[in-house]
């Protein structure tokens, strides 16, 4: 699943709370924070938990102390960022040069916006490259900043500044800065894995702040009018989209762990995606129930399920009738695509077992445990044919692979005759050697 990774590399960055508080940087790193006390021109911002404890997703990418974050603003704005650098012993660096990366690569913002010089920045459309790269020089207090301007008219539908509310739309410019200079994507990838940054995504609405006040004139008196009858809004109900939903097993918040809020921006609003545990060698029956709009079964329809879907990073194995599932052979392609036909009520099965040995996880705390940093695992995303990803709701769920128990058989012991020899047979299922009787 393309769009899944996208938020990996790329990342859509929900929401940062209303109280900004600096995740404290990983030990021996070099750190590039966000002085939001001191930036001005946004509205709010909120952390996104939901990709920050993503391994799989986001995480993997990064160094543990990367800070993923939305920020909310009014289209039009004219926003002023500023950062802090730090060496990996909390000093800060002065004179330093920093990359500040705009629209880095795989993100899929739509926003026009300006740098400082009045350059336009590039949007990337989910490409490998970056949008732009700017060269800067931190001062003697390690600070580094730049003002960036949106050009936009229009901008995204409000949300509530509720402190769980994040955007969904793609009208965002995302920045990262990375302490060093570099002139190309490729050439930064070593301070990705290796500097504590905070990345920003400013998503830019049409109403994201309350408006300025009117100053109210001295009321002059006038006859009564007749007050004219509001007319009742027409409230247009959402489209209903089909639907692709697992039933069975059934999973929720005791025995999965819900990352839709990571993939939210790229998918329709009801898809949901979530991962849990199973142990190696478990084999899987898979009920789906598809509707045309969330309720009508979708009925004798061919279906796909994706194992190992693309862009997810699943390196599990697995085997499905007799055809064996493995590692997909590009990054854009699945392990296998199966199909099924639904029945007259809607409803497919698909039977898989999982075929690992070495490189499991270990033993999972709970069900609904979080992920371990490094994982082996596999992703199951359903597709109805001639719908896209915002087109249909579905259920993404990935499967992490832990190592299955030791299963200690045993041994019993029977005592067989023949004449007036007797012989003891010992093993799990002892059989009386021929000639010989069970006594």
């Amino acid at each position: 699943m393309k769009k899944l990774i996208s938020v990996i590399t790329g990342m859509s960055l929900m929401a940062m709370s209303l109280i900004f508080l600096q995740p404290s940087s990983a030990a021996g790193n070099t750190s590039v924070r966000w002085d939001k006390a001191n930036s001005s021109g946004f509205a709010w911002s909120l952390e996104n938990k939901a990709a920050n404890a993503d391994v799989a997703n986001f995480v993997k990418y990064f160094t543990p102390g990367v800070n993923l974050t939305n920020v909310i603003a009014q289209v039009g704005s004219t926003l002023n960022f500023k950062f802090v650098v730090k060496d990996s012993a909390g000093a800060v660096m002065a004179n330093s040069p920093v990359t500040l990366v705009l629209n880095p690569g795989y993100t899929f913002g739509t926003a026009v916006t300006t740098y400082s010089d009045g350059r336009t920045i590039p949007t990337v459309n989910g490409g490998p490259n970056d949008g732009m790269l700017v060269a800067l020089t931190t001062d003697s207090t390690g600070t580094v900043s730049f003002t960036l301007e949106n050009k936009d008219t229009v901008g995204q539908n409000a949300i509530p500044n509720d402190g769980t509310t994040i955007p969904s739309g793609k009208q965002y410019t995302q920045l990262a800065i990375w302490q060093g200079t570099y002139t190309s994507t490729s050439s930064r990838a070593a301070a990705q894995t290796s500097q504590d940054v905070d990345i920003l995504e400013i998503h830019f609405l049409t109403e994201a702040k309350a408006p300025a006040p009117i100053a109210t004139p001295t009321p002059t008196a006038t006859a009564t009018a007749t007050p004219t009858p509001t007319p009742t809004p027409t409230v247009e109900a959402p489209k209903a989209l089909p639907s692709m939903r697992l039933v069975s097993p059934a999973f929720g918040p005791s025995n999965s762990v819900d990352t839709t809020g990571g993939i939210a921006q790229y998918y329709s609003a009801k898809t949901r995606a979530f991962y849990t545990y199973i142990a190696a060698g478990t084999t899987l029956t898979l009920k789906y129930l598809v509707t045309k709009d969330g309720t009508a079964p979708l009925a004798n329809t061919q279906v796909t399920l994706q194992v190992n879907s693309p862009y997810s990073g699943s390196k599990a194995t697995w085997l499905s009738g007799s055809t064996k599932i493995g590692i997909p052979a590009s990054e854009s392609a699945s392990g296998a695509d199966l199909t099924g036909t639904t029945n007259a009520a809607g409803e497919v099965t698909f039977n898989l077992k999982n075929t690992n040995t070495t490189g499991t996880e270990a033993v999972p705390a709970s069900p609904n445990a979080a992920a371990p940093k490094v994982r082996l695992y596999g992703t199951l995303k359903p597709v109805i044919p001639g719908y896209g990803d915002k087109d249909a709701d579905v259920d993404l769920v990935t499967f992490d692979i832990y190592a299955a128990p030791n299963v200690v058989v045993k041994k019993t012991t029977i005592t067989c005759v023949k004449g007036k020899t007797t012989k003891k047979v010992t093993a799990v299922k002892p059989k009386c050697p021929t000639g010989y009787k069970k006594k």
